[in-house]
């Protein structure tokens, strides 16, 4: 009995100094732990035009919608989105539209003004001020039994990180066919994974996604007839890299499995290859143009090794599915049932989804950091476990 209450006080003990010293030496480690990697402030006149536009939008909030709108930086809130209208009562992170006055949305829009493109605003927009009929026309159907369960004004804006203090922040709009994700790190600009979709397909008089369909044609009918067989694959329409139901399963993804499918770029003339850019462009230029012309770049320097897959049939008048994939960019569209319901994403499949701050870009827990760095060794070596990823953040 004596020695089992030795070998316990030793051990508490040996417990006890151990997290002596790491407070000792790690209470500097771990304020920069919380820190690493936040961009310095940038000067450049069109970041800080997104900034300002951003300070605009959270001055306009009262404390408290500022507060359920904030999270950090990496938080798990950031992979918290899906394509599906949220429940009346459901919490999806973030402030709702219908919690916002005019003058508050008129700021919001004002932030998406600046991020996007005119195009990409022009669908944004479409697609987030004409929920509601459609909404209704789902409600009245005879088989939806719970004609309230939709939310009015189904989208969430969730807040990443603080413009007024550092140079890396981002935000989330997240709702019914739409998700788009906008990350500010320093000079650089990201907007993955988006997902657009829409339901019509025209609204107010304009085909939402007009080039997206139309674009992707004119690719498939540049191509001959070797090409064709190459490029047109005999499966299932649908998003292979899309949303989940609640937050995202493709966060840390193995794209090699596309590798080698489909009709690759280094295999087309000038022509098609020029069509396949203008094809990926629509995608890419939802983006503001300074910042997707650097995107663009990077999936120029990686165009020999872009697949292209087709699925569906081919005449305008087929719903169809299709793929772009590059080294640098992602691309799907998918006829969800007929040619009225269609679903859009683009991501980055070198790990650029959620840019820097992504669980899959380092260590987000301090047990991984004290697991994994030099300085931690020989306190590592006083315990007998394995570092296991913690999904959990925050």
């Amino acid at each position: 009995m004596l020695r089992k209450l030795l070998i316990t006080f030793i051990v508490m003990a040996i417990a006890g100094i151990v997290a002596l010293t790491i407070n000792i030496l790690d209470a500097q480690t771990v304020e920069e732990e919380k820190t690493k990697g936040v961009a310095e402030i940038s000067t450049k006149p069109s970041i800080v035009a997104l900034a300002t536009a951003m300070k605009n939008f959270r001055a306009s909030l009262s404390n408290e919608l500022l507060a359920d709108a904030s999270f950090p930086l990496g938080h798990k809130e950031s992979y918290s989105w899906t394509n599906v209208p949220p429940g009346r009562d459901e919490d999806r992170g973030g402030i709702r539209f219908g919690e916002l006055s005019i003058n508050q949305l008129t700021r919001f829009y004002e932030v998406l003004s600046v991020f996007l493109s005119d195009n990409g605003y022009t669908k944004v927009s479409l697609i987030t001020k004409d929920p509601e009929k459609h909404l209704n026309d789902i409600e009245e159907t005879p088989k939806q039994k719970h004609p309230s369960f939709w939310a009015s004004n189904p989208y969430h804006i969730a807040l990443f990180g603080n413009p007024e203090t550092d140079g890396s922040w981002g935000f989330q709009l997240d709702g019914h066919h739409l998700a788009l994700n906008f990350l500010v790190h320093g000079d650089a600009v990201s907007i993955v994974p988006a997902l657009i979709g829409t339901a019509p397909a025209i609204i107010d008089g304009t085909v939402v996604l007009e080039d997206e369909r139309g674009k992707a044609f004119a690719l498939l009918n540049s191509l001959d007839e070797n090409q064709k067989r190459k490029a047109i694959q005999k499966d299932r329409r649908g998003l292979r890299v899309g949303a989940g139901r609640s937050t995202d399963p493709f966060l840390n993804h193995d794209y090699s499995e596309f590798v080698g499918i489909g009709l690759k770029a280094s295999e087309m003339n000038d022509t098609q290859t020029e069509n396949l850019r203008k094809l990926i462009k629509t995608y890419v230029y939802n983006l503001e143009t300074e910042f997707a012309d650097i995107w663009m770049t990077d999936i120029d320097a990686g165009l020999d090794d872009t697949y292209f897959v087709w699925i569906g049939g081919t005449t305008p008048n087929d719903p169809i599915y299709y793929r772009v994939f590059n080294p640098a960019v992602w691309i799907e569209f998918n006829n969800e049932s007929g040619l009225d319901h269609i679903h859009t994403i683009i991501r980055s499949p070198n790990g650029n989804d959620y840019g820097i701050f992504a669980l899959n870009r380092d260590s987000k827990t301090l047990l991984e950091h004290y697991s994994a760095a030099d300085h931690h060794k020989v306190i590592h070596g006083l315990f007998d476990h394995h570092s296991r990823k913690n999904k959990e953040m925050y």
